[in-house]
């Protein structure tokens, strides 16, 4: 079903009037306002499933990869910078990607990435050889973060300019199950192997190519709902990004691009170590820190599109960031403070990961939408991919840096103490910026404490036709 064509002439309405009246008559003539949306949506979701999964097996496994490969904190905490170096400029490069080849194909080529590099690791893991699975890491991050652009442009295809937060928090809260699974499922398989690596490493390639089927799934469903919205507005008449544009990018916007770098770093420093905190401070088993850690993303999964469906309909959204954000912070300093192991597990960890569950859960929900309201319609892709480069950046400097905090303290707490304090001042200078940004937004026109608008979903489209989005943050 095509829907009907844009007048474009030289005595039409301004471009701005043409699109909103282009809208009106799209949802009158386009599948993806039906029902069938939801059916899009379930199969993105599980898109990035077998992704999260795979991407937090170190973190489950940490204390026995740490003994099987003889490895320290910081060659540990490797396995997740050598996954977001690259991801410093390839999202730029993958929403390229998805300019020229379109976003269905681009959603296999990902996925293939994906696969190649969990073979490799699981490869790695059987023979024990550390180097071959960070080369599977790097391999897997190439695809890792451009699906996530994948992904997210094609949430915007289908729910563009009306439950956009929702759908992104739904996409989050699927794939964090993904996370939660992983955490459950791969300390209990290794045992299942009687101590062996390959087999989480092995779990995690089936769920890629599991989700590899669900994107396929996903491209054929858009192909037969495609309207070809942009061939019909016309490529001519999208903006296009000039170096020059960057200075139209307003304060508020860096702001919210340093507050992501900082609390998004305390959360996976943390989080990326988590296991191994839960076994050497507070008497875990790995097994058992397996059983609790799931606590976080099931977090994710109920309260992400609660908090998504609350700030497209009252705003308030930076209100919602400090609120978690001071919740984060106190969670940190507990966590230094909290006495160590006795004769069992210390189960005063359980509200500790309730807090770092609720804080990642409304800061997901509630910052990346944050980006489209801040930015001119034609730089939305644009400041994506620029918040994206600096986020991978500061993820692959966090955990180089807390791993040499570790290794240099192991005589405090098995060297967590000083770790949580670093992790404090992490959120601390978050909060100030969060601050910032509240008093910065009544500068300009409290855009973020207001619901979204009509207005709002033009630069959805711009999210859309730009192809970037958000990363893993989400």
């Amino acid at each position: 079903m095509n829907p009907p064509e844009l007048d474009i002439s030289k005595d039409s309405p301004p471009f701005a009037d043409k699109l909103d009246a282009y809208f009106l008559k799209v949802e009158k003539a386009n599948l993806r306002n039906t029902n069938l949306r939801w059916l899009a949506l379930v199969l993105a979701c599980f898109y990035s499933f077998g992704c999260y999964f795979c991407f937090d097996i170190p973190q489950a496994l940490q204390a026995v990869l740490s003994k099987d490969l003889s490895i320290t904190s910081f060659q540990f905490n490797l396995l997740y910078t050598v996954y977001s170096l690259p991801n410093i400029i390839l999202p730029f490069f993958g929403g390229v990607l998805i300019d020229r080849m379109g976003v269905r194909i681009s959603l296999s080529l990902f996925s293939l990435f994906l696969i190649l590099g969990q073979l490799v690791s699981t490869f790695g893991a059987a023979k024990d050889d550390f180097i071959l699975i960070l080369i599977g890491r790097i391999i897997f991050g190439i695809g890792g973060e451009s699906l996530n652009v994948a992904q997210s442009v094609i949430i915007a295809n289908w729910f563009m300019g009306k439950e956009f937060a929702f759908a992104l928090g739904a996409t989050t809260c699927i794939s964090r199950i993904g996370s939660s699974v992983n955490s459950f499922l791969s300390p209990k398989a290794y045992y299942w192997a009687d101590g062996r690596l390959y087999l989480p490493f092995a779990i995690g390639a089936i769920l890629c190519i599991f989700s590899g089927v669900c994107g396929l799934g996903l491209a054929y469903l858009d192909r037969k709902c495609d309207s070809e919205l942009e061939e019909e507005i016309g490529e001519e008449q999208m903006e296009k990004f000039n170096v020059k544009d960057l200075k139209e990018f307003k304060l508020i916007f860096y702001l919210l691009l340093v507050n992501c770098c900082f609390l998004y770093g305390a959360f996976y420093g943390l989080n990326n170590n988590l296991n191994d905190l839960m076994v050497q401070r507070f008497g875990f088993s790995p097994q058992g820190a397996g059983n609790y850690i799931p606590i976080i993303y099931i977090c994710a999964t109920i309260i992400t599109p609660l908090f998504g469906i609350f700030s497209d309909r009252f705003g308030k959204r930076v209100h919602i960031v400090l609120c978690g954000s001071i919740l984060f912070f106190i969670t940190h300093l507990v966590t230094a403070f909290l006495p160590q192991k006795g004769p069992g597990p210390n189960y005063y960890t359980v509200p500790i990961l309730l807090g770092v569950g609720v804080f990642h859960a409304t800061y997901a929900a509630v910052f990346w939408p944050c980006i489209p309201l801040v930015v001119n319609e034609n730089l939305v892709g644009t400041a994506y991919g620029i918040v994206t480069a600096f986020y991978n950046l500061t993820l692959s400097m966090v955990p180089m840096l807390i791993g040499s905090i570790h290794d240099a303290t192991l005589n405090k707490d098995h060297g967590y103490f000083w770790t949580q304090i670093a992790l404090a001042g992490f959120t601390g200078i978050g909060i100030g910026f969060t601050v910032w940004i509240f008093f910065e937004d009544k500068k300009t026109g409290r855009k973020l404490a207001k619901p979204i608008s009509a207005q709002d979903k033009h630069n959805i489209l711009r999210l859309k036709t730009r192809s970037f989005g958000p990363m893993r943050g989400m």
